[in-house]
C-alpha cells in the first residue's frame, strides 16, 4: 500500500546510519550469505521453494536482524531463487533491521501496525500477501514450533496460504549451527572472558545477611558491563536457587536474605552478538557437608571424564558412557543429560550427551559440558563450555574448579 512506501521514503530520510549508531552486523555479508546458500541445499533436498523461518535467533542467524520483537508476529522468507532473504516485520520493527542486518531497505518488508494488538485483524493477513508475491510456490517450508507461530497463527497464515501443503522445517537451520566458524568462536571466546568475570563478581557478593537479588543483580550488571576491552551483550538472568540442598534447576533468586550454611548454584552465560559462553558453579556459604564435599568430586570427576574423552570422531553416546563410567560409581542418582550443542542463543542445535546420541563429533563444534544433579535430597551444578580442537577439547573458561566455599 501507498502508506508503507512512503513510510519507507520517510525512514531513509530520517534513519541514522550504523556506524552513526554504533551498530553493525555482526557478521561480514560473505558468512550471512554462506549460511543462507547451504540452507537452500537444504531446502532443495527437501522440495522446499520457500522457507518461513520464524525463530527470532533463527532470523538474526541469517539476516543479522538484532531487535527483540518475537512477542508479535514476523518472520524472514528465504526464497530458492533468491540470494539473501527477505525480512517481513511489524513497521516500527523496520528501525531495528536497518541498524543491525546486512540486508538492503529494499529486502526489508513491513506490515502496517494497526494489525498490532488487534482483536479484529491479524498480521499474518498481510504477511501471507507478502509471501505470495514473492514466491508463487505452494512448496513452503515452516518453522512450526517457532514463539510466534501458534495453533491460531497458523489458522490465520492458512487464509492466505495453502496450510495443507506446508513442510516441517523444524530443526533445519539448528543443523547449519553445529560447526562454528571462526568468527563465531571468536565471539564464543570473548563472551568466556566475561563470564569468569561475571562468576567471580557473583561469587564474592555471597555472604551472611546479604541480599540474594543483590546477588542477582551484580551477576548481571558484570554481564552487561564485559570487561574493558570486551563489552557484553543482552544476557539471560541467571539461574541461581539458593538452599540447603540448592537443587531446583532452573529458579533464579528469592526475596530472602543469605544465612550461614546455604548453597547457591549459579548457571550463567555472557553473550556477544548472541553468541553464548556458560558457566557453572556451587558456592557454600559456611563449611560444606561431607554430602556435599561427595557431590563435588562425582561432578568433578564426571566432567573431566567428558572433556578428556571429546575430540573429532568421537560420538556423543561415547561421551555420555565416558560420564557414567566416572560418575557412577559415586552412587549419586542422575537422570538428565550431561552436556548440549551451545552457541547461537545457547541451544543451538539439538545435539545432547545421552545414551542414544550416535552425532559424530566434529571440530569446532561447541558444547556446554553441565553436570547438574538436580534431586529431592541432592543438588549441585558444574558446567563449562568447551570448543572441540583437532586435539580434543578445549575449555572456554579459566575459573577454579576447586570447591567454592564463602566464609
Amino acid at each position: 500500500p501507498p502508506a508503507i512506501d512512503i513510510y519507507q521514503d520517510r525512514r531513509k530520510l530520517l534513519m541514522p546510519t550504523s556506524s552513526q549508531q554504533g551498530r553493525v552486523p555482526g557478521f561480514s555479508q560473505q558468512e550471512y550469505r554462506e549460511r543462507t546458500a547451504r540452507l537452500r541445499q537444504q531446502m532443495a533436498a527437501r522440495g522446499m521453494d520457500a522457507l518461513l523461518v520464524m525463530d527470532e535467533n533463527n532470523m538474526n542467524y541469517l539476516t543479522g536482524y538484532d531487535g527483540y520483537s518475537d512477542y508479535v508476529p514476523q518472520l524472514a522468507l528465504v526464497c530458492q531463487e533468491d540470494e539473501d532473504p527477505w525480512l517481513i516485520l511489524r513497521e516500527i520493527d523496520t528501525l531495528c533491521a536497518t541498524p543491525t542486518s546486512y540486508l538492503p531497505q529494499s529486502r526489508i518488508l513491513s506490515y502496517p501496525e494497526k494489525y498490532i494488538g488487534s482483536s479484529q485483524r491479524t498480521a499474518w493477513e498481510p504477511i501471507g500477501d507478502l509471501i505470495r508475491e514473492r514466491t508463487k510456490s505452494s512448496r513452503i517450508g515452516v518453522e512450526l514450533t517457532a514463539k510466534t507461530f501458534g495453533v491460531k497463527d497458523h489458522a490465520a497464515l492458512g487464509n492466505s496460504l495453502d496450510s495443507s501443503k506446508f513442510i516441517d522445517a523444524d530443526g533445519m537451520i539448528a543443523k547449519l549451527k553445529k560447526v562454528k566458524s571462526p568468527a563465531e568462536l571468536a565471539y564464543m571466546e570473548q563472551a568466556g572472558k566475561i563470564v569468569d568475570r561475571a562468576m567471580q563478581v557473583g561469587r564474592l557478593e555471597i555472604a551472611s545477611g546479604a541480599r540474594e537479588c543483590d546477588v542477582g543483580a551484580a551477576i548481571v550488571s558484570a554481564l552487561v558491563k564485559g570487561t574493558p576491552e570486551i563489552p557484553g551483550g543482552v544476557c539471560q538472568f541467571p539461574y541461581m536457587p539458593v538452599g540447603s540442598p540448592a537443587n531446583a534447576p532452573h529458579l533464579s533468586w528469592s526475596d530472602a536474605s543469605y544465612k550461614m550454611g546455604c548453597q547457591t548454584n549459579i548457571e550463567i552465560g555472557a553473550f556477544r552478538h548472541r553468541y553464548v559462553c556458560a558457566l557453572s558453579r556451587t558456592v557454600f556459604l559456611g563449611e560444606p557437608t561431607a554430602r556435599a564435599r561427595h557431590l563435588h568430586q562425582a561432578a568433578l570427576d564426571g566432567f573431566l571424564a567428558e572433556v578428556e574423552t571429546i575430540r573429532p570422531g568421537v560420538t556423543c553416546s561415547e561421551v555420555s558412557q565416558a560420564f557414567q563410567r566416572a560418575f557412577k560409581p559415586y552412587g549419586v542418582r542422575k537422570e538428565s543429560r550431561s552436556g548440549y550443542s551451545i552457541g547461537h542463543g545457547w541451544v543451538d542445535s539439538g545435539i545432547s550427551f545421552q545414551e542414544d546420541d550416535h552425532t559424530v563429533i566434529e571440530p569446532n563444534m561447541t558444547f556446554h559440558v553441565l553436570i547438574g544433579i538436580f534431586e529431592k535430597n541432592d543438588g549441585y551444578v558444574f558446567s563449562e563450555t568447551v570448543r572441540v580442537t583437532e586435539k580434543g577439547a578445549k575449555s572456554l573458561s579459566s575459573m577454579s574448579r576447586d570447591l567454592l566455599v564463602n566464609c
